[in-house]
């Protein structure tokens, strides 16, 4: 089971045709979904990783549910 700090990298991808980020130190999900709606409102989806072992885990749409955590 992850500790859950700072447990997730995320890919974020846009619409618009612009180059991916990455953030490598996420710790709650929704509190970054919120980060990116209000800093980067063009978003399309992201693709969330454990950031340890560099597993995919999930793909979460901008208007989707986003929960603080996964469980696994």
């Amino acid at each position: 089971m992850l500790k859950q700090k700072n447990d997730y990298s995320v890919i974020v991808f846009f619409g618009d045709g612009k180059k991916p980020k990455k953030w490598t130190y996420v710790h709650k999900l929704n509190g970054f979904s919120m980060f990116l709606k209000k800093s980067h409102p063009d978003w399309h989806y992201m693709n969330v990783y454990n950031r340890r072992s560099g597993e995919y885990m999930r793909r979460f749409q901008r208007d989707s549910f986003i929960p603080p955590f996964i469980q696994e």
